[in-house]
């Protein structure tokens, strides 16, 4: 598929055209230095065009581009004194993209960054940003017809993005190796690991997610990806400074298992799947302990859909409880309740006039080594294309 050319009429009517392909695999490996240098080099079209796309966003409310990239520069003591290996292979990155050190840290920390370092800062970082609106779930045991873990998410942010992305697959020099849905440059999303652990996550918001010095959430996610077993995986969490809010759920294909971390940068709150295997998160918190604690910005902020998105999903599921597929993801995935915000959503414009989709559906079967990726799927010209981890990969387009 060349392009895509999409209309919708939301109170006025826009036309937006996106180059939309299969996103491409990229197969790495080594040490940091080595694997980093040929991501860079292999994405370099696409992390260009992630570029493009902060600069945009910033710039869309005035946001300095330079400033932007200071504040940047700051972020990367936070990763180096919490992993030096994983600044090593930013670094490697950007030498291999051709692009400056901290644009791939601004592709890592953006939802760090544009939270600004005052209350002020906050509410404007947030305005210069789409509200994005993840959905995730999982399901496994008997739960699911062949008794092994489905888990996934759909993935909304910037609608440009879908151009951006990149499937990443990592070969280390020791431990798991790992792939993951991600935005060209970035260190991880969403993803799984041969040792079975896999991973989504949703933005959250709370009153605590302004002014802190963190490791940015794609470096965290990295370091679940890069755990040899689900303890050393919570660990890569919750043994870390975290700058804002997040909702990462984590799964393991050994012993049926999930915990949903509910993080702010203070706590950590923990969400268990009912006995019936099945769960799904969206933009809000679930932890009673945790809205004891905070406010929650779901209830005020710019996502009052995330209410109702992981019951639509959840319903999809537990209609096919003890003979799950991959085939009922998919159809739980592109739900379209309450459209244009819905769990999948076409491109529509943000208060902040952004343009926001469904960038891609992800979902993942790690016993298999399996991740199935759609691009746009609003669209329904497009399709799940299957990326093995561990086959040959192709190389960006």
């Amino acid at each position: 598929m060349d392009s895509l050319l999409t209309q919708f009429a939301i109170g006025y009517t826009f036309s937006v055209m996106f180059d939309v392909q299969p996103f491409p695999h990229i197969r790495v490996q080594g040490e940091p230095s080595e694997r980093g240098f040929s991501y860079g080099r292999l994405a370099a079209d696409r992390i260009r065009i992630g570029e493009e796309i902060y600069r945009e966003a910033m710039q869309l409310h005035g946001h300095d581009w330079t400033e932007v990239k200071r504040l940047a520069h700051d972020f990367a003591r936070s990763i180096e004194a919490v992993d030096p290996r994983c600044l090593q292979e930013v670094t490697a990155i950007a030498e291999g993209a051709g692009v400056d050190r901290e644009t791939i840290i601004v592709i890592n920390a953006r939802s760090e960054l544009f939270n600004g370092v005052a209350p002020d800062a906050a509410a404007r970082g947030r305005e210069a940003m789409p509200a994005e609106g993840c959905t995730s779930a999982l399901a496994y045991g008997t739960a699911t017809r062949e008794g092994r873990l489905l888990h996934g998410q759909n993935w909304d942010f910037n609608a440009r993005c879908v151009e951006s992305s990149i499937i990443l697959e990592i070969q280390p020099e020791d431990g798991p190796s790992l792939i993951t849905f991600v935005e060209a440059g970035g260190l991880a999303r969403s993803g799984f690991n041969d040792a079975g652990i896999a991973v989504t996550a949703n933005n959250l918001e709370c009153e605590q997610d302004f002014g802190n010095q963190g490791v940015p959430l794609s470096i965290i996610r990295r370091r679940i990806l890069l755990a040899s077993n689900f303890a050393q995986a919570l660990g890569a969490v919750t043994s870390v400074p975290r700058a804002v809010s997040n909702n990462m759920t984590l799964s393991s294909v050994h012993g049926d298992i999930a915990i949903s971390l509910e993080t702010t940068p203070k706590d950590v709150f923990f969400v268990h799947p009912e006995s019936d295997g099945i769960f799904a998160h969206a933009n809000h918190f679930l932890s009673a302990e945790g809205l004891s604690k905070i406010t929650d910005g779901a209830r005020f902020g710019r996502t009052p859909c995330s209410f109702y998105r992981d019951k639509r999903v959840l319903r999809h599921l537990r209609a096919r409880s003890g003979d799950l597929t991959l085939e009922d993801f998919k159809t739980a995935f592109t739900d379209d309740f309450g459209s244009p915000f819905a769990v999948c959503r076409p491109p529509t414009r943000s208060g902040s006039g952004h343009l926001v989709s469904t960038v891609a559906s992800v979902i993942f079967d790690p016993l298999l080594g399996e991740l199935h990726a759609r691009p746009a799927p609003y669209d329904p010209s497009t399709t799940y294309k299957t990326y093995k981890l561990g086959t040959e990969a192709t190389q960006a387009a």
